[in-house]
């Protein structure tokens, strides 16, 4: 029972050291954007980090790891990192959904110093957060299918994917886009609805929101055109597999003629032996294996 439990959190049951060694320090601070986004994304992320005061989030650390002295403290910067990915997700997406048990665990936690978590709320959103309940990061269904796609192609298009990301979030690039998300993205005049982007009258927000729809349809024509190249060449112009929103784009367009594999030696995060060695437990492993 108590491995089962560890599995649905983010480890394996096993041994603290054996755990820790899947994730490795951070390489960068903050929420590692994407370049060439709206100034408007590195002024909510700023407005995230003055909202989150440092002396609250060590008190949240160490509530955490008081009940789960296995957590290490990398594990718990990548928890951290990826929970204030969400609460930026959440100023630009209609509910996004959460993939990690891990995140909603710390979620909880926060929301446990209930001051200091109102304050946050009213700082940042201007509104109470309600923590939302983890989501399989495989998700059955038909609609859940499309809303981890939609999830997957604004991630991908606003920050970058690492392998311990895909560890508490689940693995990307699983799963296509549905046909309702790719004829919108193909249509100019289309709100892509399917997305689940916020319709605002702010001014400033807006316009971000558009320039981020736009980047994606954007992405989406570059990923259409490497399936019609006729020439080699052609097709070499197109790929740009540094960008995972291109590669869920590019696989969800794929066609008998053009089939294209996201989880190829050339897409992978970072070579495929060292990704492997990274990580424990055969259902970890089996989740970077082509289905």
């Amino acid at each position: 029972m108590m491995n089962r439990l560890k599995e649905w959190l983010g480890g394996t049951g096993g041994a603290p050291d054996e755990a820790d060694q899947r994730y490795r320090p951070l390489a960068a601070s903050g929420l590692e954007l994407r370049e060439g986004l709206p100034a408007y994304m590195a002024e909510l992320e700023a407005r995230l980090d003055e909202a989150m005061p440092e002396e609250w989030l060590r008190q949240v650390r160490e509530r955490i790891r008081s009940s789960d002295p296995e957590l290490s403290e990398i594990k718990h910067t990548w928890m951290e990192r990826e929970l204030k990915r969400h609460f930026f997700l959440l100023a630009l997406l209609r509910k996004p959904p959460l993939y990690s048990a891990d995140l909603e665990r710390m979620w909880r936690e926060m929301e446990a110093f209930s001051r200091d978590y109102e304050q946050f709320c009213e700082r940042y959103a201007g509104y109470y957060i309600q923590p939302q309940q983890a989501a399989p990061p495989s998700p059955p269904g038909a609609a859940a299918r499309q809303a981890r796609g939609a999830y997957e192609l604004l991630y991908g298009c606003l920050f970058h994917v690492q392998p311990e990301s895909q560890l508490l979030i689940g693995p990307f690039h699983r799963l296509k886009l549905d046909a309702e998300s790719l004829e919108e993205l193909q249509a100019s005049a289309s709100p892509c609805a399917a997305l689940g982007l916020l319709e605002t009258s702010q001014d400033e927000k807006k316009a971000a929101i558009e320039a981020l729809r736009q980047r994606l349809r954007e992405r989406c024509a570059l990923a259409r055109r490497y399936h019609e190249a006729e020439s080699a060449e052609d097709r070499e112009r197109c790929r740009d597999e540094s960008d995972p929103s291109w590669v869920l784009l590019a696989y969800s367009l794929e066609t008998e003629q053009s089939p294209y594999d996201p989880l190829s030696r050339a897409v992978r995060p970072e070579p495929a032996a060292e990704f492997e060695s990274g990580r424990t437990g055969s259902s970890v492993r089996s989740a970077i294996q082509p289905g």
